[in-house]
């Protein structure tokens, strides 16, 4: 199973989506690859905090992260 997660979005961001990420891998070895998609060095650098290094992880750097106060249509555009 491929899975793609948004690593910027929710309330706190990399700091807790990425040790969720990487407590899934180790949980459910039927994840094949895990896509994490924001800012590169912010993922990596919580990504060192876990001492992964998981060759199942790619990061998909994203220039842009929608905030909560953006509007869904500016957004979109």
């Amino acid at each position: 199973m491929k899975i793609a997660l948004d690593a910027m979005g929710g309330d706190f961001g990399p700091s807790h989506l990425v040790p969720g990420a990487v407590m899934a891998l180790r949980e459910y070895p039927h994840i094949s690859k895990l896509f994490l998609v924001g800012d590169t060095a912010q993922i990596e650098a919580e990504l060192k905090k876990q001492n992964c290094n998981d060759g199942k992880i790619d990061i998909v750097h994203a220039t842009q992260v929608v905030d909560m106060s953006d509007r869904a249509v500016e957004a979109v555009r």
